[in-house]
């Protein structure tokens, strides 16, 4: 079946982060999760075989913007999740190369099934 995809998540809560790759490994996915810019950063230099970042953000930064174009530079898709999005911001991030973008709080299932479809795109292509 070959080696499992590398999830790549980035969010500011540690343990929400915990939580999402405790998920997402029982899917039978690798993750590794960042905490800060700079941990995302050193990691998307040193690994060049993610296949989906997950950015769990609070609000729709110029570090967020900057991490997103970095993403699709690499054509890495990307599945964001955020507590609130206005239409303007849904349509940046997408605009941006984001491929998914949910609303917290975001179902457990929703998000293994919105998972599922992302990697089972990311292997057609």
């Amino acid at each position: 079946m070959g080696e499992a995809a590398l999830i790549l998540a980035l969010g500011k809560h540690e343990r929400n982060l915990e939580l999402l790759a405790g998920l997402l490994e029982n899917g039978g996915y690798d993750v590794e999760i960042a905490t800060s810019m700079d941990e995302f950063d050193e990691l998307l230099q040193y690994r060049d075989d993610v296949a989906l970042a997950v950015l769990d953000v609070d609000g729709f930064t110029e570090d967020i913007w900057k991490r997103c174009e970095q993403l699709n530079n690499r054509d890495i898709p990307m599945l964001v999740l955020a507590a609130q999005i206005p239409p303007a911001m849904r349509q940046k991030a997408v605009s941006r190369g984001a491929q998914t973008i949910l609303e917290k709080p975001v179902d457990k299932a929703d998000l293994q099934a919105t998972i599922r479809g992302l990697m089972e795109y990311i292997r057609m292509n």
